[in-house]
Formats: structure tokens, C-alpha cells, sequence
């Protein structure tokens, strides 16, 4: 008669009956044709519950009665790998059955599932009186099996005391049922796998606790043992490095503590049985004890935790140097150490370390060191605002540098014990390397922040955030991923352009056509501003307020860079010039890569703007210092306004796109989309996928007209946006200048100052002088030459006015020396030195050109 335990189920629920019955009553148990459903049902232990404790627990087995195999996986003998799925039952009861050994075989639920293969419990009777006999007999029988050529893996649940078996189930009606019986007269003896176990394996689990016992505890050497163990100190990286070093894993034998065994054969070993075990012990420490000869090094030692196996085997058993291998992996920033005299030298290595750390955060640009942040909350510098969680730039001071300083390396001072201690970067390295321009070497320049992906000349996409050397620019990261086709030909890119502009279709363009195309000039732009030296102001005019300058402007930065521009409101006043310069270094500094000159009223213009255009560096003095920087100045420029119109050297550096809603309330109007940011914010990666397809699909075209109708000081600018844009098929954007030189005020003026000029002298030659001369004289004989005294007076004022109604001489000579050889009008400002005069003193005129000359370069009101 057999003792055992059962339960209703299911395995939650651990209320356990007696249940006792023979062998032969056991099997016609599991003969029956089992039930149709999950397996988590009845189920049963392998033996009686203890007196007053009738529920499931492995204090509460008295002894085991049934020694059971779950037939899961399959371990390969060579390589000790466990795959899914174990050798026919059929295998097993003949294995079992020529060893005369009584059994029943019947296979679970999940039997010939996919990707389970074969799934079945071996129940054996024996008499088993606690966990260490069951794990011998459980290891017994299965070394008997692998002998016979039925590698069935041992598993955890062979050794578990109480472990719950379900009773059988299908979890199909058409499921395959499987049961194989064997009864003999034979007693499975439990003693002789006791004895062989003992004789097989000298690291018992007696002798691996006392191992454990007698083994170091690198815990008790401070804190780096503990934290190298904490990270290695677990089966999975212990096993990878025994196996790295040609220890071959056998099998898993038994457990100790509620973890299985490993057994190891040692490399050079030749004995065919596994003298190595990792195990757990008792204080939860994982250790490997060998029982091999000195040919094995762990044997030198009871036992070896993670820390040992990397000072074994990667540092020869040198345990100072194993230490600071790992010491120099938890802080592997160099040191530098504070002496007297080492100012130099110290300097040297301060600037090594910064240009080591990788990936790379602090930058050297202009002449300053500066680092990469996001704005927290939306910011606002010299009356600019800047969008929250904008890229921007941080210039480092003292503060800042000390604190990257101290992530980059270790600062350690000598105490007066003569023993080096860490102590806060040095203040005077510190200070010596913000001022030490030329002794940065290695330290990555940045040129710029990049807020959308590199189009690479591979086709690929550089989208990974940080620094990337080769344009030395920082991808800012915060975009959606998306994938280009490998081939894009001229229909795709046509399609993508369609879809690009779909968002803006309901913005009520003047000329749709040519409108779109400065849309698209802007959004390329945009993208490829941080690698392109110079590129044109794009001006968003409307007839009225309300028509949605500023939103299209805000779609097009939320498209390519995920936020807004920074708004530049204008200045008004006499010092204006002076404070857009103040505005301008300020933002540069910052790294802003888009701004918008909101609501300008007043023509655009300016020493201070045109400079910022066409110069690829800007140069000015820091407010508040007496320091000049020079920065790369490479930023995207819009403005927006009402009847917006740009003067002078603007109009060659801006294009334009023009609104007109028709209606005298456009805000009132009613979209099909009403928020466009949200769904261009939604929709920003399949958008940003089609910008990029045309780029790559113009340059897999070989770039067809790259170098046509190229605009002065914009010329790479003109081949990378103007020229894909026209390959598409819609007109260049730089036809949309001819608008703005329509409403030029400072072409006009100019236009007026000659005519005025040409109506009185003519071709002739003349000073200054003799121009004023002639404005202030009356001749009272004849009104029409007054007329154009009077005509040429206010030309001269409008152009030259100290203010106060009145010509200034110094401005009407800045004015002649600006404009000489423009042409407005069909008339051309001519100028020669004058010829006798012991001064430095010029002569002009105003000559009229040929009409045919003037109709075939199209000048009109044109300032060349």
C-alpha cells in the first residue's frame, strides 16, 4: 500500500486529503481516459501529509512514496544544453522496464503542443525518506536513462518535496493520450542510489555547506566586493564564465537551498565525472567548489564566489590587481592629482579628460566651452521668447566647467599623511582652462544643433541623439524614427512633396503655385539650416491681421524641429540696429536654430540682419563684458507681418509668401482642420519622412540642375533647397523676390533720388556739394526748374534727413558711397575720384541705360 496526498484543486487552493491505494490501483488511474480541459485542476503529492497538518507544504510530507520524473526537455550530454521537448515515453518505460524497475508513464496536457513536443510524468514506487534521498534516487535514475540513450533533463520539480502533480488531462478531445505500465515484484532500492550517489559525487551537499563555511567572504572587504558579486553573483554570469574558460557543464544534479546544482567537468580533467558544482549556499551567496586536482585553479580554495572568478581567471589570481580592474570599471574617469607646480600639466590632462568622455558633453565653439540642455519652461533672453524644451547652448563659467570637470575625472590632493585623497576639481584649472583657447585640444567644436535627422551623402539617416563628428553638429533627438525606401524615384518624391504641403492647403495663398514653393524652401530649410553656411530671410506677409502668418510659421518649426521658433519682436526707436545686434548674439549664444521677427511693421532691414544672412560666423561683443565671440551663425529666419515688405540689401536675401484671406474677419473663418499643430504634431513622423524622401530622391537623381540660376551669397543654399524644389517641378522660390522688390521703400526712395537728380544736372558730373547747391538755389524766372529744385530737395531730404527737417551732409555722402552703381528705375549712381582737387574728393552722376539693356536684366527697382 501506498501513502499519498491529494486535492481538489486547483493548485491555488493547498487542502490536501489522504489518499491510500496500491501500485496496481495507481495505475488503472492514470489508464483511464483522462478528462477533457486546462491542466491547473486536481492534482496530488508524492506523499502523506503529517498528522494535524493537512495542507500542501514540504514540512508537512511525512516521507515520499512515489518517485516522479517530469519528462519536459531533452539535455544534449556534450554541451549540457536543455532543449524543449523530451525523448518518446515510449523510450522511458523500455528503459525502466530492462531495469526491472516498476513504473506507469503518462503524458500531461500540453503533450505534442507546438513548440512543446513531449510532455509526460514517471511514477515510480519507493519508499523515500527525505530531500537527500530523493535527489539521489531522482539522479540515479536518470544517469540510468542517459546510459541508455533516453537523455531526458532533470529538472527542479524532481527534487521539490511537495511539489503538486496534476492528475491527467487532454487539452483537446482529439489530443494524443499516452500511458505505459510496468509492474514487477522488485523494491526500487532507495539505499543503493543513496550509496551510489555518495560514491559518484564528492561534493555533497554536506561538503558543498562546509565548503561554503571554511570558503572567504569577500563581503567582509569592503564595499567593491560587495557590489561586483551583487552584479555577477548569479548563476546565469557565473555558468558563462566557467564556460568561456572550457568548464563543460554536465548536468543539473539535485538542488541545495532551493536552487539546482550545476555540475562541471574542468578543462584537462580525465575523469568523465563532473568535479565541479556551482551551487547556492546558505547565506544566498552563489560559489563553485571543485573537487578536481591542482590542475584545476578553483581548487585551490573550498570555495570561490564572482569576485574570485574574475581574479582566477582574468587576473591570475591577483587579487590587487583584480581590484582595481573593477575599480577603474565603476569609475573609470581618469585622475589628476593637485600638486604644486602642475599648473601645465594639469591644465593638459583637464582638457583630456573633458574630450574622453564619451559620448561626448562638453564642446568647444567659438571661443568659449559650452554644453548642450533643453529648456525646462518657456525662457526669455534680451526680450526674445524661446519655447520650452527647445536645444539650446549653455556657455560654461567657473561653476559649470568645475562641474563637468569633476564628471570627467577624479581630483585627488595629498593629506598630510602623504595619502591621496578626492577632493573637487582645482578653481585655478578651472579658471585656466576657460581662457585657455588653443589648449583644448581634442575636445569635439560644435557647430550647431540639428533638431531634425542627418540626411547622410549614403542615403542613410543619422537620427541617433548626441554629437556626431561628422558634421559637427548635435542631433537633438527628440524626433519620431521612420524609415526611407532604399530607391525613391521623381514620382515618389512629387507624391511627397503633395503630402509635405497637405498640412498648409487651406492657408489662402496669393499664388498657390509659387506660395507653395517658398513653403517648401522653408520647411527644407529648416532641416538642413545647421549644415548649410547661409541661407535667405523667408518673410510671411498678409493683407490682414488674422490670416495666419504666425501659425504657418509654428507648423512648419513644429514639423522639422517638434517646437516653435523664438519670437524676436521688433525694435522701434533710433538704437534699434544696436539693440538687434544685442538680440542676435544673445540667441546665438543659446544655439537657437530658428527664429521668427514677429509682427515687424516697419521694413525689414539693417546693418545687423544682413550681416546675420550671408556671414557664416557672427562676431560681436558679450553684453555686460569686454570680451567679443565670434559664433557660427547658422540659424532658420522668418518673419511674419501685415503687409510686410524688407528694404535695401534685404531684398536679394528674403523671399516671400504672400496671404490674402478676402474677408475682413479671416480669424473668423472655419477649417476642415481645425488644429492644425495637434495633427501636425500627430503626423510629424510620416511628414518628416516625406521631406527626407525628396532630398534622397534628388540626390539618387544625381542632383539634375544643381548648379543652375545659383543666388549670390546663398549659392549652397540654392543647390540644396532651391534646386530639388524646382526638379520637382514647381517654380524656384527666388521668384518670389520680384514681390518684394515691388514694395521696396528703400528702392523707391532711390528711384526718386535719381530721377530728381537726372531731371536738374542730367548726365553731368558733380559733387555733393554742388548737389546740395543746386537743391537750395531759386531761380525766379522760371517755375518748372524750381519745381525740380523743390522735387530734388525732398528726394535729398528723404534720404539724407538729420531729423530735424533738415540734410545732413555726412549722411547724403554715406548714402552716395552705398548706392554708387545701383541701378532703380532704369538709372544707374556713377562715381570718380575728382580730378585736380588736393582733397580726397569724388564726382557722380546719374546716367539713364538703354532701354534694351534695362528690359533684358529686368532691374527695375532693383539695387544689384
Amino acid at each position: 500500500m501506498m501513502q499519498l496526498a491529494r486535492s481538489k484543486g486547483p493548485v491555488t487552493n493547498t487542502a490536501l486529503e489522504t489518499w491510500t491505494l496500491t501500485f496496481e490501483e495507481l495505475t488503472e488511474t492514470f489508464q483511464r481516459t483522462p478528462r477533457v480541459g486546462r491542466k491547473d485542476g486536481s492534482y496530488f503529492v508524492r506523499g502523506p501529509f503529517s498528522e494535524g497538518y493537512p495542507t500542501r507544504g514540504d514540512a508537512h510530507i511525512t516521507e515520499a512514496a512515489l518517485l516522479i520524473l517530469d519528462g519536459d526537455s531533452t539535455l544534449d550530454p556534450e554541451t549540457g544544453e536543455i532543449t524543449p521537448g523530451a525523448p518518446h515515453p515510449m523510450l522511458v518505460h523500455e528503459a525502466l522496464r530492462d531495469l526491472d524497475i516498476a513504473h506507469v508513464v503518462y503524458t500531461s496536457a500540453s503533450h505534442g503542443q507546438p513548440g512543446k513536443g513531449n510532455r509526460y510524468r514517471v511514477l515510480i514506487p519507493a519508499t523515500i525518506p527525505d530531500t537527500t534521498a530523493l535527489s539521489a534516487c531522482v539522479e540515479w535514475t536518470s544517469d540510468q536513462l542517459h546510459r541508455a540513450g533516453v537523455a531526458v533533463a532533470d529538472v527542479k520539480e524532481n527534487h521539490t518535496w511537495s511539489q503538486p502533480w496534476y492528475f491527467t488531462r487532454k487539452a483537446t478531445p482529439e489530443a494524443e493520450y499516452l500511458v505505459y505500465v510496468c509492474d514487477t515484484e522488485e523494491v526500487f532500492d532507495v539505499g543503493a542510489c543513496v550509496a551510489w550517489k555518495a560514491a559518484q559525487d564528492p561534493l555533497t551537499p554536506q561538503t558543498l555547506e562546509a565548503a561554503a563555511l571554511a570558503g572567504p567572504k569577500h563581503g567582509s572587504g569592503g564595499g567593491l566586493f560587495r557590489q561586483y558579486n551583487a552584479l555577477h553573483g548569479n548563476p546565469e554570469a557565473m555558468l558563462a564564465v566557467l564556460q568561456g574558460h572550457g568548464y563543460a557543464l554536465k548536468n543539473r544534479s539535485g538542488t541545495l537551498n532551493g536552487e539546482p546544482v550545476y555540475r562541471l567537468l574542468a578543462p584537462g580533467s580525465t575523469s568523465s565525472t563532473p568535479g565541479v558544482a556551482l551551487y547556492k549556499a546558505r547565506d544566498g551567496r552563489w560559489l563553485v567548489a571543485s573537487h578536481h586536482g591542482a590542475h584545476d585553479p578553483l581548487s585551490a580554495a573550498p570555495s570561490n564566489d564572482a569576485f574570485d572568478l574574475l581574479r582566477i581567471f582574468e587576473h591570475g589570481g591577483d587579487q590587487a590587481r583584480a581590484m582595481n580592474a573593477w575599480r577603474k570599471i565603476l569609475d573609470p574617469r581618469p585622475v589628476v592629482r593637485i600638486v604644486g607646480g602642475a599648473l601645465p600639466g594639469n591644465l593638459s590632462a583637464a582638457a583630456k579628460a573633458l574630450a574622453g568622455v564619451q559620448p561626448p558633453a562638453v564642446f568647444q565653439r567659438g571661443q568659449t566651452l559650452c554644453r548642450v540642455a533643453h529648456l525646462e519652461e518657456t525662457g526669455e533672453i534680451q526680450g526674445c521668447t524661446i519655447p520650452k524644451g527647445t536645444a539650446t547652448i549653455v556657455t560654461l563659467q567657473r561653476a559649470g566647467l568645475m562641474v563637468e570637470l569633476g564628471r570627467a575625472a577624479k581630483w585627488e590632493r595629498k593629506s598630510e599623511n602623504d595619502e591621496w585623497y578626492e577632493v573637487d576639481p582645482c578653481s585655478k584649472v578651472t579658471a585656466a582652462l576657460l581662457e585657455g583657447v588653443g589648449n583644448w585640444e581634442g575636445m569635439p567644436s560644435l557647430l550647431g544643433i540639428s533638431e531634425a535627422p542627418i540626411l547622410r551623402d549614403d542615403g542613410t539617416l543619422h537620427a541617433q541623439a548626441g554629437y556626431d563628428r561628422a558634421t559637427r553638429l548635435y542631433v537633438e533627438g527628440r524626433f519620431p524614427g521612420f524609415q526611407l525606401p532604399e530607391r525613391i524615384s521623381l514620382d515618389d518624391a512629387q507624391r511627397a512633396a503633395a503630402f509635405l504641403l497637405q498640412p498648409f492647403l487651406e492657408f489662402p495663398f496669393v499664388e498657390s503655385r509659387l506660395d507653395h514653393a517658398v513653403v517648401l524652401a522653408y520647411l527644407l530649410t529648416l532641416a538642413l539650416r545647421p549644415q548649410i553656411q547661409t541661407a535667405p530671410l523667408v518673410c510671411v506677409s498678409a493683407t490682414t491681421p488674422g490670416t495666419g502668418k504666425g501659425l504657418l510659421v509654428e507648423a512648419c518649426n513644429l514639423l522639422v524641429r517638434g517646437r516653435d521658433a523664438a519670437i524676436m519682436p521688433a525694435i522701434q526707436g533710433t538704437s534699434a540696429e544696436e539693440e538687434t545686434r544685442k538680440r542676435i548674439t544673445a540667441l546665438l549664444l543659446q544655439g537657437v536654430s530658428s527664429i521668427n521677427l514677429d509682427n515687424w511693421t516697419r521694413p525689414i532691414g539693417g546693418e545687423a540682419l544682413n550681416a546675420l544672412l550671408t556671414a557664416g560666423e557672427w562676431s560681436d561683443r558679450i553684453l555686460g563684458r569686454s570680451e567679443t565671440v565670434s559664433l557660427p551663425a547658422r540659424l532658420a529666419l522668418a518673419a511674419t507681418g501685415n503687409n510686410l515688405s524688407v528694404r535695401g540689401d534685404m531684398t536679394r536675401r528674403s523671399l516671400l509668401i504672400q496671404l490674402d484671406a478676402g474677408v475682413e474677419r479671416p480669424e473668423l473663418r472655419a477649417f476642415k482642420e481645425p488644429n492644425l499643430t495637434g495633427m501636425v504634431t500627430r503626423r510629424r513622423g510620416e511628414l518628416l519622412a516625406a521631406l527626407f524622401a525628396i532630398l534622397k530622391a534628388y540626390r539618387q537623381a544625381h542632383q539634375p540642375g544643381v548648379c543652375e540660376r545659383l543666388l549670390g551669397r546663398f549659392e549652397p543654399w540654392s543647390m540644396a533647397v532651391a534646386a530639388p524644389i524646382r526638379w520637382l517641378g514647381y517654380p524656384d522660390p527666388t521668384e518670389s523676390q520680384a514681390r518684394l522688390r515691388e514694395a521696396d521703400p528703400e528702392a523707391d526712395k532711390l528711384e526718386l533720388f535719381l530721377s530728381a537728380w537726372f531731371d536738374i544736372r542730367g548726365a553731368q558730373w558733380t559733387t555733393a556739394a554742388e548737389l546740395l547747391r543746386e537743391a537750395e538755389a531759386v531761380d525766379s524766372f522760371s517755375t518748372t526748374h524750381n519745381a525740380k529744385r523743390a522735387a530734388l530737395s525732398e528726394a535729398l531730404l528723404d534720404v539724407a534727413n538729420d531729423g530735424r527737417g533738415r540734410i545732413n551732409r555726412k549722411a547724403l555722402g554715406w548714402y552716395l558711397r552705398h548706392f554708387e552703381g545701383r541701378i532703380a528705375g532704369g538709372l544707374r549712381l556713377m562715381k570718380k575720384p575728382r580730378i585736380g582737387s588736393t582733397k580726397v574728393a569724388h564726382e557722380y552722376r546719374v546716367e539713364r541705360l538703354a532701354d534694351s539693356h534695362w528690359a533684358a536684366t529686368g532691374t527695375v527697382g532693383h539695387p544689384f
